[in-house]
């Protein structure tokens, strides 16, 4: 076997051109970065979806033992759920979630998003970790944050209107989410992450079947 060259990795942006700017951006970005083996590669061009960054806020109730989600519409899975033939498909179950505002810190955004789309104030956060989901195509970067509740007084719907915002919210029972996530039934990756981490780390729960 051949021994990889420990060259320091670097890479050089050649050009970033605007491709469109609207809600999103979509950037085209020209690069190039070292080679494990030593060398540089070509010209790389890529098209790069400009979604910047965003916060996931976890909700979850001790005492009444349930984690508290949102289901909406999401516009990524109309393709999908057009293409099954199943409409249902295109509402979503996921953790409390927006964009970063202009001036806005990750924290900052988290206590807003809590209260536009699950009508509670938070007066605790805790930091669970930022991660990239989806970087061979994307900027964005996810801030994730968790918070303990009390489920009880919370709204059956919430959302803003002028965002066009209709969002219902589901109390998933702990043994309920802990079945799912094992039979691998959520498909929204922050839902998984978050469950995983509140779950698994945080409360300690068997992964195991």
């Amino acid at each position: 076997m051949s021994e990889l060259k420990t060259e320091k990795k670097r890479f050089e942006i050649k050009s970033i051109d605007s491709g469109y700017d609207g809600f999103f951006k979509i950037d085209l970005i020209d690069f190039k970065h070292t080679l494990y083996q030593g060398g540089w590669t070509g010209n790389i061009r890529r098209e790069l979806f400009g979604r910047g960054q965003a916060v996931v806020v976890l909700l979850y109730d001790l005492n009444n033992q349930v984690a508290v989600l949102v289901e909406q519409c999401r516009a990524g899975a109309l393709g999908h759920a057009h293409a099954s033939g199943e409409a249902e498909q295109a509402w979503l179950l996921e953790p409390v979630a927006g964009m970063i505002d202009l001036g806005e810190s990750a924290q900052q955004a988290a206590y807003r998003e809590a209260r536009e789309e699950a009508g509670v104030t938070l007066d605790n956060l805790e930091y669970v970790c930022q991660f990239y989901p989806s970087p061979g195509g994307s900027d964005e970067i996810l801030h994730l944050f968790a918070a303990e509740i009390d489920s009880a007084d919370l709204p059956e719907y919430a959302g803003l209107a002028e965002d066009h915002e209709d969002i219902k919210i589901v109390r998933l029972p702990f043994n309920q989410a802990r079945q799912q996530l094992l039979q691998g039934q959520f498909n929204v990756a922050s839902t998984i992450i978050g469950l995983q981490w509140l779950l698994f780390q945080k409360l300690g729960l068997a992964s195991s079947k």
